[in-house]
């Protein structure tokens, strides 16, 4: 172990002892309001899974600690009693024998199925021996140190049948230490180009198992360290999206061989998902021009981003259209240009000089279906002005991120990744011409350029096209066009879009839409303006 391992292990240690024993005001603020929701789910999901529907796949090896192993039996003991879920377990080439004789214990489960290999095959090929032995109709990977809630299993089976039979589902996730629950990751609904930026999906995915089979998941040992994000994009890259189930039953424990605490635990982490990003650019021949880059908004780790292996000269822009913002320039993007989207920027906005504007070519073409593309703007102070907007977010629309630093990388790294996003401001947008000039024909004419990035995006919602958000696109302003947005004007767009109010689809239900990421006191699931 060199001087860096030793010195991030030692600050994990720390963190980790702080967690458990001095916990944050946030943590123990989710710590209740997760104790009032569990005890509303205990009345809402009450249906056990179909026999045959579900199973669980663990791989144990020499590395997996017995106690959390003991913890994880109990959960699941917990969360099927009615004993209508088989567990699959690979004994992958376990020697020590406190561990032998935890898995002969959990063995004498009835619904149990252990399996050995004499030798530790890995992680991939462990959990497709798992995938290959499972019975049932789902897939659900689960580390033999976590542990899920209870009620894990019933709501997973009655999201199912709720939705369909999907082929990918995937649920919210927290982390536990000792006992105590932090750190809950509210995810928003299926979105592809989070996923090419992040592997958001990971616990607890439902995968069809005989699909899973045909793909080839858990196959490649390149990605050894990161199999569930490997699944879910290729599911995705067959042409598969995900059902989102927004609850969180899966809890990842952070310890010190744990990535829950430090990606850097695991040395072949970098490598894996590096090689996942990159399996994906394989599938789509038209993306031969791409490549996998590091992110240049991290400092360092595994974080990474699909980018146009060719650079902009310095001389190439996009076609840039500059406006006040006054309504009697709204009839100015109607002029023809040459290329298929042009990029808006306020006259108050100074972009930044790091800008390669190939970044709109790359977004547009890995995301076929996108309309929009807004970008990070921020003050001259370093405070965030808008990265991405939420529809029905402060009554009418705004951006969970404003104010926040532009060194601070958000709710999970989202200031720093490309997602979708329910509208971007017109300060710095590239809009495709077509859906632009047809949605401008048929906006009211008291809209203004404050709201015009919100009366597209509502446009892309009711024609199935998608907003992104990408933080490689940049630029300074003191203004805020969406906040100085007249009453009168967000009052009408309200009245003609109240169906729409709010969009939750990549805001969590359960965070309150007045304070930003924090939840609601009681457990709402809907807010009218």
């Amino acid at each position: 172990m060199n001087a860096h391992q030793m010195k991030a292990q030692l600050k994990g240690i720390l963190r980790r002892q702080v967690s458990r024993f001095l916990p944050t005001a946030e943590a123990r603020q989710y710590a209740r309001w997760m104790k009032r929701h569990l005890a509303h789910r205990k009345e809402q999901f009450t249906e056990a899974p179909e026999p045959g529907l579900l199973s669980i796949a663990t791989a144990v090896w020499d590395g997996s600690p017995v106690e959390h192993l003991k913890t994880l039996a109990q959960s699941i003991r917990k969360a099927n009693r009615a004993s209508t879920t088989d567990w699959v377990i690979l004994d992958n080439g376990v020697t020590r024998d406190h561990l032998l004789a935890a898995l002969a214990d959990i063995r004498k489960i009835p619904w149990v199925k252990l399996f050995r290999s004499e030798r530790n095959v890995g992680i991939v090929k462990g959990l497709r021996l798992c995938l290959e032995r499972a019975s049932g109709r789902y897939l659900l990977p689960v580390d033999a140190d976590d542990r899920l809630y209870p009620d894990a299993l019933s709501i997973i089976a009655s999201k199912i049948t709720e939705n369909g039979y999907p082929a990918l589902l995937y649920t919210d996730e927290d982390k536990v230490i000792g006992s105590r629950i932090f750190d809950p990751y509210l995810k928003p609904d299926w979105d592809p180009v989070l996923l090419l930026n992040s592997a958001y999906v990971a616990h607890l995915g439902i995968l069809d198992r005989r699909i899973a089979l045909t793909l080839g998941v858990y196959t490649d040992s390149a990605v050894e360290g990161s199999p569930d994000w490997d699944a879910f994009v290729r599911f995705m890259a067959a042409g598969h999206s995900a059902v989102h189930i927004p609850e969180i039953v899966y809890s990842w424990r952070a310890h010190v061989s744990s990535t829950a605490d430090d990606a850097s635990a695991k040395s072949y982490i970098h490598s894996s998902q590096r090689a996942v990003l990159q399996n994906y650019i394989n599938s789509r021949p038209e993306l031969r021009d791409f490549e996998v880059d590091d992110s240049p908004l991290f400092n360092g780790g595994a974080h990474f981003y699909i980018n146009g292996k060719r650079k902009a000269d310095k001389d190439m822009q996009p076609i840039i259209v500059r406006f006040d913002d006054r309504s009697d320039s709204l009839p100015r993007l109607l002029t023809d240009h040459p290329q298929s989207s042009v990029l808006l920027v306020g006259a108050d906005v100074t972009l930044s000089e790091t800008n390669d504007f190939r970044e709109l070519d790359n977004v547009f073409a890995l995301h076929p279906d996108a309309a929009m593309i807004g970008g990070r703007i921020s003050n001259n102070a370093g405070r965030i002005i808008d990265a991405g907007q939420v529809l029905g977010l402060h009554g009418v629309v705004g951006c969970p991120f404003t104010g926040r630093q532009e060194t601070d990388p958000g709710y999970f790294g989202q200031i720093w990744k490309r997602r979708s996003v329910s509208s971007v401001s017109a300060q710095l947008a590239a809009v495709k011409l077509d859906f632009l000039r047809s949605t401008l024909s048929s906006l009211p004419s008291a809209v203004s350029l404050s709201t015009l990035g919100v009366w597209l995006g509502a446009a892309a919602l009711r024609n199935g096209k998608r907003v992104i958000y990408t933080p490689y696109l940049s630029g300074k302003s003191e203004m805020n066009w969406t906040r100085a947005a007249s009453p009168e004007e967000r009052q009408l767009f309200a009245d003609r879009n109240r169906d729409l109010l709010p969009d939750r689809r990549y805001y969590p239900k359960y965070f309150s839409l007045n304070k930003p990421f924090k939840f609601e006191k009681r457990d709402k699931t809907d807010h009218k303006p």
